[in-house]
């Protein structure tokens, strides 16, 4: 398996991408994008036509400055900037559905599925471990350490998907570690704020946002286009939360105990012996059982999180398009921590892929 790239950017969002554009040449190449395209076109049953019109979309709805990072990126390859968008909007497109026509595996899984535990080391210090499963085919483009710091914004390292500008998991500089997962949404989107995409609004309120009090007013402030829940640490306080969001709404859960666990459902579901014995493999009922037995086994150390992650009963291994995609145990207290990636073959990451020491730069 190859190294994990290290990916610094500085600057202005538009001098950003132009210089991450210098550094993946060859995924933002004609031919490799086409036939990513191509690949993630078949397994979302997205044609090529819809693609370009949702990415279109999504690139005019997005906050200037991730507009103008594209825009950068475009400068700097041989794409233009739409072509940048359907290259990172790819992997979260459905179809435009007519009457009678099948589900996407977007549709049908909801987003992405992930798990999460968080646990107290003592006073001020916790480990974070999170698995995101998601379309083993992104791995086509690799895995990396992505370092964004924007003039006036705090300094933000993300990991995940090689080329991503978004973050779905990442601290910054304040010590403040969050990620996401999906989760159902029932709620309209909010009239009277400001809607983000999901990944970049986690991005932006890791450039924004210094505290789990400040994230929450930030949450409270803003609209998001799916429903998500963040899972989020202070590194200097040790103190944790989940926060269950809608597009408009959310709701919030304080740590109060030695750990805390989440998936891809809200923490108030009950979840009795029966409703586990109905639960499918790897569904979110299904992956919370399995924390929450690893959980009561004890998990105090980095090893023994790493080793939660790769249970059969957590990671995700046997969708034919669904894998656990990188896995990561991380302590915000010391802004360090592993990560480990998955191949598009399939090998899932906490089980089967190289763990890989990761510091934060600040």
């Amino acid at each position: 398996m190859a190294d994990l790239p290290v990916i610094n950017l500085e600057g202005q969002p538009a001098d950003a991408g132009r210089a991450h554009a210098r550094v993946l040449g060859d995924i933002l190449d004609h031919s490799f994008r086409e036939a990513y395209l191509l690949d993630l076109g078949a397994i979302t049953r997205t044609g090529r036509e819809d693609l370009r019109r949702q990415a279109e979309r999504w690139l005019g709805r997005l906050p200037d400055e991730f507009r103008l990072e594209i825009e950068g990126m475009a400068c700097g390859s041989s794409c233009d900037a739409i072509e940048v968008a359907e290259f990172l909007y790819a992997d979260i497109a459905a179809p435009t559905r007519t009457a009678g026509a099948p589900r996407s595996v977007e549709q049908e899984i909801a987003g992405p599925m992930c798990s999460a535990a968080t646990v107290t080391l003592g006073q001020r210090r916790q480990l974070v471990a999170r698995n995101c499963d998601w379309l083993s085919a992104t791995l086509r483009r690799g895995a990396a350490v992505t370092v964004h710091s924007v003039p006036h914004r705090i300094p933000v390292m993300a990991l995940g998907i090689r080329g991503d500008i978004d973050v779905d998991t990442g601290i910054n500089a304040e010590g403040l570690w969050l990620h996401l997962h999906t989760m159902p949404a029932l709620d309209d989107p909010p009239q009277d704020r400001t809607i983000i995409s999901w990944l970049f609004w986690a991005r932006q309120a890791l450039e924004t946002c210094a505290s789990i009090d400040e994230l929450e007013r930030f949450i409270a402030s803003t609209g998001r286009d799916r429903g998500v829940i963040v899972v989020a640490c202070e590194g200097g306080t040790g103190h944790g939360a989940v926060f269950e969001c809608g597009r408009a709404t959310h709701e919030r859960h304080d740590r109060d105990g030695p750990w805390q666990i989440a998936t891809n459902h809200k923490l108030s579901l009950e979840i009795d012996e029966a409703r586990e014995s109905r639960s499918r493999c790897g569904s979110t009922i299904a992956r919370y059982c399995g924390l929450r037995r690893a959980m009561r086994d004890g998990a105090a150390d980095d090893a023994t999180l790493m080793g939660m992650l790769g249970r059969e009963d957590v990671e995700m291994r046997t969708p034919e398009h669904l894998r656990t995609i990188y896995s990561a145990v991380f302590d915000p207290a010391r802004a360090e921590g592993w990560f480990a990636w998955g191949d598009e073959s399939g090998r899932p990451a906490a089980s089967r892929g190289s763990w890989t020491r990761v510091r934060a730069p600040f």
